[in-house]
């Protein structure tokens, strides 16, 4: 089950108790509960909402982290049970801890009894932030952002994924540019039949980063395509080594009424690519740059009717979709 969706789950517990799922046994797994109880800060009013062992209440922290040793003596059930209004009435908090106490314990206890000498509770509702959240308020965003701390970050996530394009063809660009396509750099690691050089140019050692940009192929390709729409001059050079880091440069340089489709064109031209090197490896085809141009005005007029409204942003449409023809009779 998604983790901040549970932490969801635990924050609509404590601050909405209207929900008709209230008071029932959730499953909970102990990482989530940790991750909750570190970003949850309570501010006691009545005290009728706060757990008086383990909520961070008392000075910003919980009484479990202030005095270990006396909440060690204490029963789960109260840990997990017993509210602050609860635990003050008469200092109640007292029959729960089971003696006898070590001598840090004791010293930790007198502490403990002096801090709670200075709560004073009222009528208002207990108060609950979310640290971080500059709102205090729970978001499932903030809650990612710390499960992934110090991950590693995909970084062409945002022009990969918020791009039109069918979900086959950005997975495979995701794999593509994550290097687990099944190129000849990786069938030799595993000591599986592979090319010995790249099928499409002949020229150098087939990796999957060559094949969409430093091949020569791949370069008259790109080249044709967005020279069709006026951007001839991001065409990948000769020494490009990196796909994603060729798409982040070129798509900078592309004005922003006019990026996303020029996103989509991207995934639909390295799927292209793919598509050629698949049938050259599988099907024994010589690499022919008027077989793909013949394929990709299909795949473009097929994207466009499936919803690639974005395309209509580059201008020159039917420049676009009639590459092939014209590239063919002109060889």
């Amino acid at each position: 089950m998604c983790w901040a969706l549970q932490t969801k789950w635990l924050w609509l517990q404590k601050t909405d108790q209207s929900r008709p799922w209230h008071g029932l046994t959730i499953p909970i797994q102990q990482h989530v509960k940790d991750l909750f109880a570190a970003s949850l800060i309570s501010h006691v009013e009545n005290g009728s909402n706060t757990l008086f062992w383990t909520d961070k209440w008392l000075n910003g922290c919980s009484i479990r982290d202030l005095a270990p040793e006396v909440a060690s003596k204490v029963s789960k059930r109260a840990l997990t049970s017993l509210t602050v209004s609860q635990a003050l009435v008469n200092r109640q908090c007292i029959a729960h801890i089971k003696t006898p106490l070590s001598l840090i314990g004791i010293q930790q206890f007198l502490l403990l009894w002096d801090a709670l000498g200075d709560v004073q509770l009222s009528q208002e509702e207990d108060r609950h932030v979310w640290r971080h959240e500059a709102s205090g308020l729970f978001s499932s965003k903030s809650c990612y952002k710390v499960l992934l701390f110090g991950s590693t970050v995909f970084e062409p996530w945002k022009r990969l994924w918020k791009t039109w394009a069918p979900p086959k063809c950005k997975f495979f660009l995701w794999l593509a540019i994550r290097n687990k396509c099944w190129t000849a750099d990786r069938l030799q690691l595993r000591g599986m039949p592979h090319p010995v050089v790249c099928p499409m140019c002949d020229q150098a050692q087939e990796t999957i980063q060559h094949l969409l940009t430093a091949c020569i192929f791949a370069r008259q390709f790109w080249h044709t395509i967005l020279a069709a729409i006026g951007l001839g001059h991001l065409t990948p050079t000769a020494d490009e080594e990196n796909f994603a880091d060729w798409w982040r440069k070129a798509s900078l340089r592309v004005v922003k009424t006019r990026k996303k489709g020029f996103n989509s064109l991207i995934i639909l031209g390295a799927w292209c690519l793919w598509l050629q090197r698949n049938r050259a490896v599988f099907h024994g085809e010589s690499p022919s740059l008027p077989r793909i141009f013949r394929c990709f005005p299909d795949e473009y007029v097929c994207w466009v009717i499936a919803g690639a409204k974005e395309f209509g942003s580059l201008g020159l449409v039917a420049d676009l979709g009639e590459v092939g023809s014209s590239f063919s009779n002109n060889l």
